[in-house]
This record gives C-alpha cells, sequence and structure tokens, in this order.
C-alpha cells in the first residue's frame, strides 16, 4: 500500500493522531470515532501505547465521552493518573527530607499521561543510596520481588497496601537508580546529566526534574535501549517538548545527544516522529524539521514504519539497536559497564537469564 492509500484508508495509528491532533497542528479539525466500537478499539489501541488518558480527554474536549460510554474509562484513568501523582510527591518529598541530589526522568510528561511507574535518578555516593534504600523501608515503602537489578532497587509506597502482582507495575511503584542501566550496562552516564536538573513546582513540594532537553534525550534512549520500542506515548512526549523550545533549547538538546554519544538513536526517533506527524497532519512540524537537518534524517526505520502500516508501537531493528550500542561505545563509563555485562555472562544462570529477557523483548507488543 503507497503513501495515498494509507491516507485515504488511514490505519488505527492515523485514526488516534487525528483524534487526539497535534500541538503542531492546534488549526486542524480533530476527527471522531465514527461509533462506539471504533472508540472502544481506539481505546484499547490508545492503551497499548500508554496514551489512554490523552485520548479519552481528547473525546472529553469532543463532547463524546458519554456518546461512547467512555466516562467510567475516563474516571479510572484520572484516578489512576492522581495516585501516581501523589507517588511522586511523597517520594520527592522524602528525599528533600534527606537532602539527597536526585532527578525525577521519564516520568513527568509534559500531557497529561500515567507512566508504568515513577523513575528516580540518585545523584549520590554509594553509601548514601544504600541508606536510602535502607530508610525507605523504615517509612511507609516495601520492597517488591523482582523488579531491582544491580543499579536500580524498586521500592513500592504501602500507603494503599503492599504489592500484589510480582509481574506487573502500579501506580505505587518507584524504581531508584543510582545509575541509568538495564542489567549491569549504563546507557546514559548520570555524571553528565546532573548539569541538566531543575527544580518545579507540584502540589506545592519541590520536585527536582531533569530538564526538558535532557528528559526528552533520556525517554528516547530509553525506548530503544532497553525497551527497543517506539511508542505513542514518547511521539507525543516529543511533541510536546519540542512545542515549548526554543531554538537555543533544542540546540542544547543536540548537544545533550552529542555528549551522551547517542545521536543516531535520536535522530531516528525524530525521523519516526516526522513520518508519522506527516501522516497525520500533511506536514513535518518545523522543529523536528530542524533537528533533522542538523542530525541527518534515517530511512531505514521509516521505510519500516511505512512498511507496516504505521502500527504501534513499532519495533526498532535490529540493526537500529546495534548502530545504538556502536556509537554509545565511544563513551568511556559504557564500555566499563559492557565489559562488565560481559564477564558476569560468563555465568550460565545470568546468561540464560538475559538471553530469556532479550527473546521476550522482542517478542511483546508493548511495555
Amino acid at each position: 500500500m503507497n503513501r495515498q492509500e494509507q491516507v485515504d484508508s488511514p490505519s488505527l495509528t492515523i485514526k488516534l493522531l487525528r483524534t487526539i491532533g497535534s500541538p503542531f497542528a492546534l488549526e486542524q479539525k480533530q476527527a471522531s470515532p465514527e461509533n462506539k466500537k471504533e472508540a472502544l478499539e481506539l481505546y484499547e489501541y490508545a492503551t497499548k501505547n500508554k496514551i489512554g488518558l490523552l485520548y479519552l480527554e481528547a473525546l472529553k474536549d469532543h463532547g463524546k465521552l458519554e456518546e461512547f460510554g467512555l466516562e467510567s474509562k475516563y474516571r479510572d484513568e484520572c484516578e489512576k493518573h492522581n495516585k501516581q501523582l501523589i507517588t511522586l510527591i511523597r517520594i520527592a518529598k522524602f528525599l528533600n527530607f534527606l537532602n539527597l541530589d536526585y532527578a525525577v526522568f521519564k516520568s513527568i510528561m509534559p500531557y497529561q499521561a500515567t507512566p508504568n511507574d515513577i523513575d528516580i535518578l540518585c545523584f549520590c555516593l554509594d553509601e548514601e543510596y544504600k541508606e536510602l534504600v535502607e530508610a525507605s523501608f523504615q517509612n511507609g515503602y516495601e520492597k517488591p520481588e523482582g523488579g531491582s537489578g544491580p543499579f536500580v532497587v524498586m521500592i513500592h509506597d504501602m500507603r494503599n497496601g503492599p504489592h500484589l502482582n510480582p509481574h506487573e507495575k502500579d501506580v505505587y511503584d518507584i524504581d531508584l537508580y543510582k545509575e541509568v542501566s538495564i542489567s549491569h550496562i549504563i546507557y546514559l552516564d548520570k555524571r553528565k546529566l546532573v548539569k541538566h536538573v531543575t527544580e518545579m513546582n507540584m502540589l506545592n513540594e519541590k520536585v527536582k526534574a531533569l530538564k526538558p532537553e535532557a528528559e526528552l534525550v533520556a525517554s528516547i534512549i530509553h525506548s530503544i535501549i532497553p525497551e527497543q520500542l517506539f511508542t505513542l506515548f514518547v511521539y507525543y512526549a516529543t511533541l510536546y517538548h519540542l512545542l515549548k523550545m526554543n531554538s537555543e533549547e533544542i540546540n542544547r538538546f543536540i548537544d545533550v545527544a552529542k555528549e551522551n554519544n547517542v545521536t543516531f538513536p535520536v535522530r531516528t526517533h525524530c525521523s519516526l516522529v516526522a513520518e508519522l506527524h506527516k501522516a497525520a497532519h500533511g506536514f513535518v512540524p518545523q522543529k523536528i524539521e530542524e533537528i533533522l537537518t542538523n542530525l541527518g534524517d534515517e530511512r531505514r526505520e521509516r521505510n519500516s514504519l511505512i512498511k507496516n502500516y504505521f502500527k504501534m508501537p513499532h519495533r526498532y531493528s535490529w540493526a537500529t539497536v546495534i548502530r545504538t550500542l556502536l556509537e554509545m561505545m565511544k563513551g568511556e563509563e559504557f564500555r566499563r559497564s559492557m565489559i562488565a555485562q560481559t564477564i558476569h555472562m560468563m555465568n550460565p544462570k545470568f546468561a540464560k537469564y538475559v538471553i530469556s529477557q532479550l527473546i521476550w523483548r522482542r517478542e511483546r507488543e508493548t511495555y
């Protein structure tokens, strides 16, 4: 199917994007589902892409929630969002009380969204990190079964009870990162991120978070290493972050990518954003064009996205994952962590676990 046929007979992805709209295309009239069946189908599709609340907000703006019988889903999504916001405020208040340097990342979206959990990057010494984890257990948090790794400890806010399902994250879960990592692999150097921390006020509590230019880089890289999936969750995060950025801030975003040796994955991601936006709204936002002019375009993943009829989430090819890892090898911290990972892979039990995780990540449709 060629591009014109795709425009004339839009996929679920394009229908969803046209229903939600784009912050760069506010003058365009947003579409609405044709009937209740399609509205529910789009909601399930949006949920798979982690933008269920954003979709329902769009239907609410259209005055269509009642017509499609989605009022209860909307209330549930809002309740989840508010519960997670309380989880965020409580852990920020706790970290502020301990006077620790930290940054919330990949968790505060520039639009209404509910991520899988709250991610906190801790800028502290190893001993302070251990003390933080132990202190959390004395102050209303527990360590659920599984979910932790060499550089991350998952804790659960016990205000509504213990973590019940070890195989699923919930709105009470928090990952405390000592390093931005997957297994022993450190894929972003926190020493380069610490200078990109800002403070914001949320419900009268000070919350430290990454600045938008570093936050966006972190979200993009996380979607490739380790998740290997491009979701509409990060698509909209990109649009809304860039909407608020001026040329100087966009240059800082590009500089953060260069400093962290991730220009290729950022270029690839922005190429996909451009392709989706053009398919749904007929043009590429100027700010995306500005980034691609600076970093270059990436046709391989674009062509794969088109070939798969814009199915989302989009699975990154092995070629993209490998090229991303090769560029990261320029970083000393990343090289050291890869050596550590290789050494640990000599343990057959650990190697079997890593391989099983890789297979699972290549087969799943979302995360």
